[in-house]
């Protein structure tokens, strides 16, 4: 009997220190930055391009999945261009806080990283504002009029998320990439409003995971 729970234990152990499910506990915790571009608009109207940047959790609770909230903060909006008389633009700026699922591709013995995500988004508005930035100087005194519009904009957000993205094992850490759509489920116009515009959003990521 000693001899079994003594092969036991160097059995566990040796599945332990193998590079590959070193590799796998090392990332079960990861806290780190991420900083990327949206490229935002709403229906009928052009994009625009915002900033994008905050902090992400992962918790890796088996060999494939994962659970990814963050927090950042993401600039919305969209253009509409009147080319003869004025520019109007939307500014719309969000703190953002998604709750991912991610499936971790699995390339055994590789430093490559592939994964796939999905999850609920709730954004919580922090400035709205209205700019019309006129082509023709005679219609205004000023070229640039800005309108603060935040009495008009729904307080809160609902958005579905859908992205992938490709990670490399630096040391202990993760340095990746991602891209993502962000489809807005609700309008951003306060619900008295006959404007029925939700936010849709291409959003590109860099991100740097520490190890916990």
């Amino acid at each position: 009997m000693k001899n079994l729970s003594l092969r036991t234990l160097i059995v566990v152990l040796a599945l332990f220190f193998t590079p590959l499910n070193a590799q796998v506990y090392i990332q079960q915790i990861q806290l780190g930055p991420k900083v990327g571009v949206n490229i935002a608009k709403f229906t009928d109207y052009d994009s625009k391009i915002g900033f994008a940047g905050g902090i992400f959790f992962q918790f890796q609770f088996s060999n494939l999945f994962s659970i990814q909230p963050e927090a950042y903060y993401t600039m919305k909006g969209a253009t509409h261009p009147n080319h003869q008389i004025s520019d109007e633009t939307i500014i719309l700026n969000y703190i953002e806080v998604p709750l991912l699922l991610k499936f971790i591709v699995p390339l055994e013995g590789s430093i490559i990283r592939p994964s796939v995500y999905a999850g609920p988004v709730i954004s919580f508005n922090t400035t709205a504002e209205y700019r019309i930035e006129y082509n023709v100087t005679y219609l205004s005194p000023h070229s640039l009029e800005i309108y603060d519009i935040s009495d008009d904009i729904q307080s809160t957000d609902f958005s579905l998320a859908f992205g992938g993205g490709i990670g490399f094992i630096v040391g202990n850490n993760e340095l990746g990439l991602d891209i993502r759509y962000i489809l807005g489920l609700k309008s951003v116009f306060d619900t008295s409003s006959e404007v029925d515009i939700k936010n849709s959003v291409i959003n590109f990521n860099i991100y740097f995971g520490f190890s916990l």
